[in-house]
């Protein structure tokens, strides 16, 4: 499985995105017609998020490797795909990062969709009325909308396919690959923009906290944001105001915007740090490995000289190395690449048709 990394992640990851896409042209075929508007949304929720992006990847990668005659198992799951303890001090800061993004992500949402507009573009996929109604439905939304998402789609993007792409591209490709096919995954022109951006995002949080737990834990509170602001005005709830004091002016907006990405940068910063300085033997010894030079003194020398310089680094620079691998990026053979780009190609063509609907 180890040898084979790629090639098996790009396989599971391709077999949900055509599922994702058969569940697409089902529902554009009248399959869930029968149903009610809030039956239609649960099933089409569980389908989408708990089947295909954890039941049925979770099932490969358990089976798949049976199949070779290799024993895996739930813990060594777990492992790969980067489900480890997070600290409460880092649990804390991921909320707030979450809170961070969606402010950051509602203004590059409102930039991206002018943009389009002013391709004549309108948004026929979803519509903005709300499916489930009052303060019970508020729950149930969040539950579709944010929980769900939150852990499945997770699974699937930042532990399924970008830890199988790190070993193969490196970490900086991996996370922006893993993030464009976020983005591709809604298949829709109008979220693809601030998916891809907000899926970079999450990337790094993973990585910065060493923890798959600490980009559900943003991506959660992304969507649930959207979600209560969604119904806020219809029962009354606070923030309705606040947010519309914040977005209705544009220096509120913009001094809104640049202290949120300062904070942004400073919580990634703040936790890769405090990962590296955790695990600053391990980090030392690779570097030292990937140099094919090693003994006592350069490690010590090292060990004192990386925290310092990397101290004077800007953030965004210093975060990337903060979180970087030594590994060498391995070489892609030829099925693996025409597989991949054949997602790549599937989603992208999928996008712009939802573009050129959305035209008509």
């Amino acid at each position: 499985m180890k040898n084979n990394r790629f090639l098996f992640t790009t396989f599971i990851y391709g077999i949900a995105i055509l599922l994702l896409m058969g569940i697409r042209v089902a529902a554009s075929l009248g399959v869930f017609e029968n149903l009610s508007d809030q039956a239609a949304e649960v099933v089409a929720s569980v389908l989408t998020q708990v089947v295909i992006m954890l039941g049925i990847p979770l099932l490969m990668l358990l089976l798949i490797p049976r199949v070779k005659h290799e024993t895996i198992s739930i813990k060594q799951i777990n492992q790969d795909i980067g489900w480890r303890k997070l600290s409460f001090k880092n649990v804390v800061l991921c909320f707030v990062l979450g809170i961070c993004l969606y402010l950051f992500n509602l203004f590059v949402a409102n930039i991206f969709s002018i943009l389009l507009q002013s391709l004549g573009y309108q948004n026929k996929f979803y519509s903005s009325e709300n499916v489930f109604m009052g303060y019970n439905g508020l729950l149930v939304a969040i539950l579709l909308s944010a929980v769900l998402p939150g852990i499945c789609e997770e699974f699937l993007h930042r532990g399924v396919l970008m830890g199988g792409l790190i070993k193969q591209f490196g970490v900086r490709r991996a996370v922006l690959f893993s993030s464009i096919l976020f983005g591709l995954m809604h298949m829709n022109v109008g979220q693809f923009f601030y998916a891809s951006i907000l899926g970079w995002f999450m990337g790094m949080t993973v990585l910065a906290s060493g923890s798959l737990w600490g980009s559900m834990i943003v991506h959660f509170t992304n969507n649930a944001l959207a979600t209560y602001f969604g119904y806020a005005k219809d029962l009354y709830i606070p923030g309705t105001k606040l947010l519309t004091y914040i977005t209705s002016n544009s220096i509120t907006l913009l001094l809104t915007i640049l202290i949120v990405f300062i904070v942004i940068g400073e919580i990634l910063r703040y936790m890769a740090r405090d990962k590296f300085n955790r695990n600053l033997d391990s980090y030392t010894v690779r570097y030292l490995a990937s140099q094919n030079h090693f003994n006592v003194e350069d490690f010590d020398r090292l060990k004192s000289a990386l925290p310092t310089v990397l101290r004077t680094m800007p953030t965004w620079k210093a975060t990337a190395a903060y979180v970087e691998t030594f590994d060498q990026p391995q070489r892609t053979k030829p099925l693996e690449r025409a597989l991949f780009v054949a997602i790549y190609a599937m989603g992208i063509a999928v996008t712009i048709l939802s573009f050129v609907w959305g035209t008509w």
